[in-house]
């Protein structure tokens, strides 16, 4: 589809944001920065506790709530792409179709065949 000199391929872009929704990437990370957390502090399970308390505290209420909101971004920018995507695969259907039902309508005009309605009160 053209548009504006772009092509816009909907099979194509449905490819990439199936990838984007499917990446295990963003959950091993996740899980990789939650188990490097529980390392730190069962290393520092054998002092005070504070730092115990401040790997948890970092890691609810800052990196998990980061990576929650990032998911949030992730998601809120597939959705918007598929839409406008579907936006423009469905104009360029329906022009598409208007143009197919002109062209009928053109063609239908052109082939039929000429009316000699009234010739024949003018011969008499």
């Amino acid at each position: 589809m053209l548009l504006a000199r772009y092509s816009v391929n909907g099979e194509g872009c449905e490819r990439v944001l199936s990838q984007v929704e499917d990446d295990g990437a963003r959950a091993a990370s996740s899980s990789a920065l939650r188990a490097g957390i529980a390392d730190a502090q069962r290393a520092c399970s054998s002092g005070p506790g504070l730092v115990v308390r401040a790997l948890e505290s970092l890691w609810s209420d800052a990196l998990l709530r980061q990576a929650a909101a990032a998911e949030t971004r992730i998601g809120s920018a597939v959705a918007a792409v598929r839409q406008a995507v579907n936006i423009l695969s469905e104009a360029d259907r329906v022009m598409a179709d208007s143009a197919g039902s002109g062209m009928a309508g053109l063609e239908a005009g052109i082939c039929r065949a000429p009316s000699l309605i009234g010739t024949s009160a003018d011969v008499r």
